[in-house]
């Protein structure tokens, strides 16, 4: 605990700095959580070693061949779609062909342990994360007078020269982004992507969107044909109109059409079902399809995953929702026994992989109450397909809403 003296400095200091960060969008320093204010940003720095980072960003690009090797598989071997559980509504879409990268917006999970990577998860459908290791770790870094090691930034406007590329999008058409646009953290950090975009565009918010019979509008009557979209395409599936009818379906059948074309693409929503991981183990240890290069990467960055928990009933083991998220639905299990776990209903109830469980390492924070030590989990963003930069999250051995984010520095 601090004394009231230290923590008014401390608050002082935590709001100088929450200010700065705000002033390039980063505006949820801390959240409210049961009604309370929940610190989320400390004002520390964590001092990573330039090999380590150096390692983490080789270790981003081995196993982004390794998804798109995936991806590749799946399109020729169509027959495994079905262990994915996808809803049969999201079928069309969840099976559009992309010709480049799965991915062009992606954030790789990763547990290190000094130079043991290995690979918890991957969000890239619709990752968050982006001003935390951008604008506040710029903030932070400068505060603490070290250097700013990620380049977020660059690499979004590279990948938006890329995407226009590949969309084969004109100077004068516009890409619409969407957001929930009362949602402060998802509606900046569309802002902050949609702020490197290199053509034309405009925002509108996804409860406006207008799902009309020859496509989708905004409330001004403009046809969206490009559309970026931080909106799970699986919550599409419930998705009514006041008078309770299901133009999610309607919008997912626009999208299946090419009547709209969306930013991440469908093979994004298809990687991220966290079945995929488990596809990958089967693959590996059949050692089937893979390369030996190939099955030298899984063996060393990524985790025993299964679609029963068969194989782990004698080990340790996390059971995760395939589409889960923010810790949804995960489950810690030790000698046959749940020590920890989230009961969030919507993800709870979903289909389930069970994979190997790898303890975190312990980082001691500072935060407003005295510092916290919990466990360290590093985020990889992957922007283009070229690695980006980390994002570093302290919490609970389940990682979720309310751990907290530290700034990072290799000096």
């Amino acid at each position: 605990m601090l004394s009231e003296y230290e923590e008014k400095q401390y608050m002082k200091k935590w709001f100088s700095l929450s200010e700065k960060a705000a002033e390039g969008g980063f505006t949820w320093p801390s959240l409210r959580e049961n009604d309370e204010w929940c610190q989320y940003m400390s004002t520390g720095i964590y001092r990573m070693s330039a090999t380590q980072f150096e390692a983490i960003q080789i270790a981003t690009v081995h196993v982004r061949d390794i998804f798109q090797r995936t991806y590749e598989y799946l399109c020729e071997h169509r027959e495994s779609f079905l262990k994915l559980k996808f809803p049969i509504e999201t079928w069309e879409v969840a099976r559009m062909e992309h010709k480049n990268i799965f991915s062009y917006f992606t954030r790789f999970d990763f547990i290190v342990n000094d130079y043991d990577i290995k690979l918890i998860e991957m969000n890239s459908d619709t990752p968050t994360g982006y001003l935390e290791p951008s604008v506040a770790n710029k903030v932070l870094c400068d505060y603490h007078g070290v250097s700013h090691p990620n380049i977020i930034e660059i690499k979004l406007k590279q990948t938006w020269k890329q995407i226009v590329e590949d969309y084969n999008i004109q100077p004068y058409e516009k890409i619409h982004f969407t957001s929930y646009d009362w949602h402060e953290e998802d509606y900046q950090t569309v802002q902050f992507i949609r702020k490197h975009c290199t053509v034309q565009s405009d925002y509108v918010g996804i409860q406006s969107i207008i799902v009309a019979k020859e496509g989708l509008y905004t409330p001004d009557g403009a046809k969206i044909n490009y559309l970026y979209r931080l909106y799970p395409l699986e919550y599409l599936v419930d998705d009514t109109d006041e008078g309770g009818k299901k133009i999610g379906l309607q919008f997912l059948d626009h999208i299946a059409q090419g009547r709209v074309k969306i930013i991440n693409p469908p093979s994004a929503f298809l990687m991220q079902n966290k079945a995929i991981l488990a596809l990958i183990w089967e693959l590996y240890e059949k050692n089937e399809w893979f390369t030996t290069k190939e099955q030298q990467v899984i063996e060393k960055y990524f985790s025993p995953t299964y679609f029963t928990n068969e194989p782990l009933k004698n080990e340790d083991y996390v059971s995760k929702a395939y589409f889960g998220r923010e810790g949804g639905g995960v489950s810690i299990i030790n000698n046959g026994k749940i020590i920890e776990e989230d009961q969030t209903e919507y993800y709870y109830n979903q289909n389930k992989i069970y994979q190997k469980y790898i303890e975190m390492p312990d980082c001691t924070i500072d935060t407003w109450d005295g510092d916290y030590t919990g466990k360290l989990l590093i985020g990889s963003h992957l922007i283009g397909g070229e690695a980006a930069g980390v994002f570093l999250r302290v919490g609970e051995k389940i990682t979720g809403n309310l751990s907290m984010f530290i700034g990072v520095t290799t000096d």
